[in-house]
């Protein structure tokens, strides 16, 4: 029995809504089940539907696909504390014990294993303090952690604690093409450049690779003073090209980020160019200096970065590259699209991940070297640059031309919070997970310097002395589980073409172009996956148009 429907070019369209076209266009399924019109998942958590064969009455050269998907990835959030900093895990070399943990950064080792940076002190950031570069893993995509400075198998990681008297601020952690991993950190400032250490063993042993990383070419600026743990990207059209920012901050009263390039596993670096212009830092807006930038690459040689304003904390810049990052269009401000209805809303610390990106989520179906697949952006949401300061998500179908957002991670937050500068990765089963440092107001007193300064030179618990110091918690975020794809198969003769692609659904409306048809025939195969504790996503309808 012929199981293929015609669909008459001088119809124009064709669509399934109702619960009778459900039907009626069911040629099989597996685990799903439609209920109104609405196709979803069965008692699984992975479900299959397969539309019978459709052809055209007379050939056509493309068509349009609508795909209307109910998919809710912030039904299930859930909240973790990973490090608790109040229970004061690490002492350093001083014997002054830490209770301010934070400043993430995660890499994926493999299918499973992960690993995380973070930074121990008694505050947010204490100049001339002693603070400690931890590490921590997971061998179950941050299902779980270890303790601090333990790899994989629970021996201790040779070279962490990193601690030599010095101010180091947040740590950047990034898998290189050969496997090495490389981790940088603040010297001692703002202004004295990033050191760099480096595993060649998935994190088991660490040595020191870079004092202080130079970048090869920068006009108008020492080639030393660059702060790196920022964020990067691999080529995908040349994989042992790496593309990593850096920012100079207070560079003689100047800020701006640069884009530089390194094709030896960021053993050396080279200026590409810069992302926005080393600039005067005081007030104007007309200065557009710039720091902590953002990066990704989205597809056809283009580059999106995300930078936070330096002039007083009023705008969210954003600029893309057409040519592969030598050159930068001008800067724009999108704070109105991504201010969350908050007067003066600002996105800050932002990091940048294309849903296809490898370094972001292992063996997705996607072609990162064709920038497949969601944008999403991380970081902090706040009101004008200062407290309350909120864990955040955006995300955007378009490359960053608007965004959607922001997305709340923690909850209720008290006036007052402290928290951002942290990451986000995807698990296998399309789990997202972000980590954060996070401070209750509430555990906040503020000693001056000097105070603080006679608390390290008396090598003595601070509560000793009166002073109350910062407790902050690593948290850990999770949200999303679902996941559904639409693939369109073609044939000739009944044999599927090997050209046949598959489309990830978003929630909402979601259309895909297609073109250069090379079977006879086609159909619809859709794909839903929810874990046992996500909704799952619900397939309204498909609506198709010459």
């Amino acid at each position: 029995m012929d199981d293929t429907t015609q669909f008459d070019k001088s119809d124009k369209t064709w669509q399934i809504i109702t619960p009778l076209q459900w039907e009626q266009a069911t040629a099989s399924h597996d685990n799903t089940c439609q209920s109104k019109g609405i196709l979803t998942l069965g008692d699984g958590e992975q479900g299959r539907w397969t539309s019978q064969w459709h052809s055209m009455r007379q050939p056509v050269s493309s068509f349009q696909v609508n795909v209307e998907a109910r998919i809710d990835l912030f039904t299930h959030k859930t909240i973790e504390t990973i490090v608790k900093g109040s229970q004061r895990p690490f002492a350093d070399s001083d014997g002054l014990k830490h209770t301010w943990y934070g400043r993430c950064m995660i890499a994926i080792v493999d299918s499973s294993r992960w690993i995380m940076a973070l930074r121990s002190g008694i505050g947010h950031v204490n100049w001339g303090m002693r603070d400690a570069i931890h590490l921590i893993t997971s061998n179950n995509e941050g299902r779980s952690w270890s303790p601090l400075n333990r790899w994989f198998d629970g021996s201790v990681i040779d070279g962490t604690p990193y601690e030599d008297g010095c101010t180091h601020s947040e740590p950047g952690l990034y898998r290189m093409p050969n496997g090495d991993l490389i981790l940088q950190f603040w010297r001692t400032s703002f202004e004295t450049g990033t050191k760099q250490l480096r595993s060649r063993d998935n994190g088991k042993t660490w040595l020191a690779d870079h004092d202080r990383i130079r970048i090869v070419g920068v006009p108008g600026a020492a080639d030393d003073r660059a702060l790196g743990c920022q964020d990067y990207f691999i080529d995908p059209d040349n994989s042992s090209h790496v593309y990593m920012a850096f920012e100079y901050f207070h560079y003689n009263g100047r800020a701006g980020c640069v884009l530089a390039r390194s094709v030896d596993n960021c053993r050396s670096y080279q200026f590409v160019s810069w992302l926005g212009p080393l600039a005067d830092e005081g007030p104007g807006p007309h200065n557009k200096a710039t720091f902590e930038p953002a990066i990704e690459y989205v597809g056809n040689r283009s580059i999106i970065a995300i930078l936070r304003d330096a002039t007083a904390n009023r705008f969210t810049w954003q600029t893309v590259s057409m040519d592969m990052g030598l050159t930068f269009g001008q800067l724009k401000d999108i704070s109105s699209q991504v201010d969350g209805g908050v007067t003066n809303g600002l996105w800050q610390r932002a990091r940048l991940f294309k849903e296809s990106n490898p370094c972001f989520q292992r063996n997705n179906c996607l072609d990162y070297s064709k920038g497949e697949g969601r944008l999403w952006g991380f970081g902090i949401h706040s009101n004008g640059g200062g407290y309350t300061r909120k864990p955040v998500v955006y995300w955007s179908d378009d490359n960053g031309r608007s965004w959607q957002g922001p997305q709340l991670l923690h909850g209720t937050m008290q006036p007052g919070t402290d928290t951002g500068y942290g990451d986000l990765k995807c698990r296998a089963d399309h789990t997202f997970v972000g980590a954060t440092y996070y401070v209750n107001p509430d555990h906040v007193k503020r000693g001056n310097r000097q105070i603080q300064r006679s608390i390290q030179a008396a090598a003595v618990d601070p509560t000793q002395m009166g002073i109350t110091t910062k407790d902050s918690d690593v948290e850990q975020y999770t949200f999303g589980g679902q996941r559904a794809s639409i693939k369109i198969e073609f044939d000739r003769g009944n044999t599927p073409s090997t050209e046949s692609k598959v489309y990830e659904i978003h929630d909402g409306s979601n259309t895909f172009s297609v073109s250069a048809m090379s079977g006879n025939r086609w159909r619809f195969i859709i794909q839903l996956e929810a874990t046992s504790s996500a909704s799952s996503p619900g397939i309204a309808g498909i609506h198709v148009e010459q």
